[in-house]
């Protein structure tokens, strides 16, 4: 059996357990990636000019990074945002080394679907480190204050989380509460869906429809979608033969099914990583912060603590411990979302572990964690914590993702 059908075997499985349809049902299949096609080539052209460039000592580019968590929305942005924006020296820039990649299963999903090669991409391990040449100019999407690694000009910002008041020049500069970053790079290009021709927008479209499928929960009524989403969806979706301009008439209130079809598809693969050791589940949806000169990292987990642990107890609490220890970490926020077994009700979890030595952190941050309004947090025993500095919680409020999690630890660590 080839290893695409083994990953075919196991996403089907997924979705068989949580209720899905087939996969396939209903889904327009386009072609597999040849490394052929209009994105590839941007992708080929810019890589390799790129790379180039920056080794004989050139940095007149401009590029645009995702955050380091490096899910579809960073990833599909940043490749939207240099695609369209039509400038000869932009380049889009994973944040996740190339050996990581795999730990997505719903971007390598994705890419297929747009039939995207991604060897073409440009990812943070093919630029060689300081005192190398750097990019001097970047665009972000997806977060809104350049990464301590990268130093350089903000010239554009695209971005739904909390501002953080950094980089006021910018422009433009889009901090908007919206569902997915993806639909305001679809609508800040909007002529282009109006006027372009679709041999040339739909991979591109393709993977921004991905993403904010993924971000808005496939655009269900009641879910985290708002106008600008809808909106952007309306844009991209004639462009991705998924379904035409009329079935989008009323997408606030029905999506047309082959969407809705991928849609399960899409989140059900973004599940399956059951395989995935701690360690490789705690990278794959990292971000890392410094609040109050504290280092903290908060990785988000589509599977329970219960199976987390239950699977091998020591083995996960010294996989923490490593990894903590890897980061440099003063805390470490495991974040889970995941579906009840029996009645698949969504369900999210928190899992703090502070490190030893600071007693009075501990208690600040656990003390303001378990009396926050917003997340209402229920206290959860949890197997194998020993001596650990560690508290864990069930989160009554399941709407409340890292994006409401890490405002929440920074408030709490910088009050007096």
């Amino acid at each position: 059996m080839s290893l695409a059908e083994i990953f075919t075997n196991s996403v089907n499985k997924v979705i068989t357990i949580l209720g899905f349809s087939s996969p396939t049902a209903a889904v327009p299949e386009p072609p597999k990636s040849d490394g052929t096609g209009v994105l590839n080539e941007f992708l080929r052209d810019r890589k390799e000019r790129f790379l180039r460039d920056l080794a004989s000592g050139s940095q007149d580019w401009t590029v645009v990074t995702g955050n380091e968590a490096g899910d579809l929305d960073s990833i599909a942005s940043a490749i939207g945002y240099a695609f369209l924006s039509g400038d000869s020296n932009i380049i889009p820039l994973v944040q996740t080394p190339r050996d990581s990649l795999h730990l997505r299963p719903e971007n390598m999903l994705a890419f297929s679907r747009a039939s995207v090669d991604s060897a073409l991409l440009l990812t943070s391990s093919d630029i060689p480190p300081p005192p190398a040449p750097q990019p001097s100019k970047y665009v972000l999407v997806d977060h809104n204050r350049l990464l301590p690694s990268l130093s350089g000009e903000v010239v554009a910002i695209l971005d739904h989380h909390s501002d953080e008041e950094q980089h006021p020049n910018a422009n433009p500069r889009v901090i908007k509460p919206v569902g997915s970053c993806a639909s305001l790079v679809g609508t800040h290009f909007s002529d282009k869906w109006k006027t372009g021709s679709t041999d040339n927008l739909q991979s591109v479209a393709l993977l921004l429809l991905s993403a904010i499928l993924i971000d808005t929960g496939g655009l269900k009524a009641g879910g985290k979608a708002v106008d600008t989403d809808y909106e952007a969806a309306k844009l991209l979706v004639p462009h991705t033969g998924l379904a035409t301009a009329s079935s989008m008439a009323n997408v606030e209130g029905q999506v047309p099914s082959a969407l809705d079809q991928y849609s399960r598809q899409l989140l059900a693969t973004k599940s399956s990583v059951e395989h995935l050791s701690t360690k490789d589940l705690l990278r794959r949806d990292y971000k890392e912060y410094v609040y109050a000169d504290l280092r903290v990292g908060l990785a988000t987990v589509p599977i329970g603590l219960k199976f987390l642990v239950k699977r091998n107890t020591e083995e996960f609490w010294n996989d923490v411990d490593a990894y903590m220890a890897d980061q440099k970490l003063d805390i470490l926020g495991v974040l889970t979302t995941y579906r009840s077994a029996k009645k698949r009700k969504h369900r999210r979890q928190l899992l703090f572990v502070v490190k030893p030595g600071n007693p009075d952190l501990e208690d600040k941050l656990f003390t303001g964690i378990g009396r926050d309004s917003e997340l209402q947090c229920e206290e959860r025993r949890i197997a194998g914590m020993g001596k650990r500095r560690a508290r864990c919680w069930r989160q009554g409020n399941v709407k409340a993702t890292r994006k409401q999690v890490a405002p929440l630890v920074k408030r709490i660590l910088e009050s007096k």
